[in-house]
């Protein structure tokens, strides 16, 4: 895969990525839809799987944490699989106290578009939050 082509997808699934965090998609089933492969599975970080069913009525109804995102990494795994990790900080509400994590998402493209398969966060020690990435 040529170096502007791996640039552009890595982007776009860097942006994917991100559209997951934000509060229209996360209370969105339609939106989820789009963005989750239907084979998708999470490993939450107290080590709880979630299916694609389970995540599409789960997330609508939470209230939707902070969250800041940076340093993101992504690399070709198979021609059709991406891996993008990234750190991940984020809290349930303004006076509580962050929660940070390192995350990992395999996106899979299925002929037609590109959708997350898997996801795990995984806890870490704090980290400064970059307000530029």
């Amino acid at each position: 895969m040529g170096g502007k082509i791996k640039a552009s997808l890595f982007s776009h699934l860097i942006d994917a990525e991100r559209q997951l965090l934000e509060p229209e998609v996360r209370q969105s089933e339609h939106a989820l839809d789009i963005l989750l492969d239907d084979d998708f599975i999470e490993i939450a970080a107290d080590g709880t799987t979630f299916n694609k069913f389970q995540v599409l009525t789960r997330l609508p109804t939470e209230v939707v944490p902070q969250f800041y995102n940076q340093h993101f990494k992504g690399r070709m795994l198979a021609a059709q699989i991406a891996q993008i990790s990234y750190q991940a900080a984020f809290r349930r509400s303004a006076r509580a106290e962050f929660s940070y994590s390192i995350r990992m998402s395999l996106w899979r493209y299925n002929g037609q578009t590109w959708q997350m398969v898997f996801h795990q966060g995984t806890p870490c020690l704090p980290f400064t939050i970059s307000m530029e990435d």
